[in-house]
């Protein structure tokens, strides 16, 4: 079974998600209205919550870090139990699973797999109790992926947090129920700048959306949901 999959981002009116200035408050508080049972986190976002450990740290096992305490003003916000973050990384990039382990939001991380991950990587996994789903021959195949999700963890709901990439291997493969995302009063400008569909293979027909709900903010941002019109 595979399980809900929400889109979430804030974007620019050019639809870029960086070099904008976003109210980090109010974006996690909305997002805690889904308790959703798993975040999927992209290995570019993943390596943003720290720096890589040294190369004679990740050879040898380390005590589990501490959690670091929760930001003041959002401890009403937390749910119990505090969602999985699942963070797809075929090619072993994030060398970084201590600063996860301690992030205050999530509980268990696992790392998403395929059969051309390195035997280091895998290695150094099990050093640092992360747990791993295999799924796919050179990359991950994010559906079978979803589904051991839900069997070996019991995740119904995921909600992402993640950028372009990710987001449109998800898009493309049918795997998004719902796309919610925080329209920001702003032009950025910087074709650099990472957009929020980055579809992985040559563009295909459109994705369609239907509209379920728009809100307001005093800034001038828009919250809008949308249901994925699958065909």
């Amino acid at each position: 079974m595979l399980p809900r999959v929400t889109l979430y981002n804030e974007i620019s009116l050019d639809g870029r998600i960086e070099g904008l200035q976003v109210d980090v408050g109010r974006f996690y508080r909305l997002s805690f209205r889904w308790h959703a049972d798993a975040i999927l986190v992209g290995s570019r976002t993943a390596q943003s919550f720290g720096p890589p450990e040294p190369a004679e740290e990740r050879a040898s096992e380390l005590p589990a870090p501490a959690q670091e305490p929760l930001y003041p003003g959002f401890e009403d916000l937390v749910y119990e139990p505090r969602p999985i973050i699942a963070i797809p990384d075929s090619r072993g990039q994030v060398l970084n699973w201590q600063a996860i382990h301690a992030q205050p939001w999530y509980r268990d991380p696992v790392a998403l797999v395929s059969r051309a991950t390195p035997p280091d990587y895998r290695d150094y996994l099990k050093r640092r109790r992360v747990a791993t789903i295999t799924a796919g021959d050179d990359h991950v195949d994010l559906r079978a992926a979803l589904e051991e999700l839900h069997e070996r963890f019991g995740v119904r709901a995921i909600l992402t947090d993640c950028g372009g990439g990710l987001n449109g291997a998800l898009l493309q493969a049918g795997l998004v129920d719902e796309v919610a995302l925080i329209l920001n009063p702003s032009l950025v400008g910087d074709l650099s700048a990472q957009t929020v569909y980055r579809p992985p293979d040559a563009p295909g027909e459109a994705i369609l959306l239907r509209l379920l709900d728009v809100e307001r903010f005093d800034d001038g941002a828009l919250w809008l949901r949308y249901a994925v019109v699958h065909s």
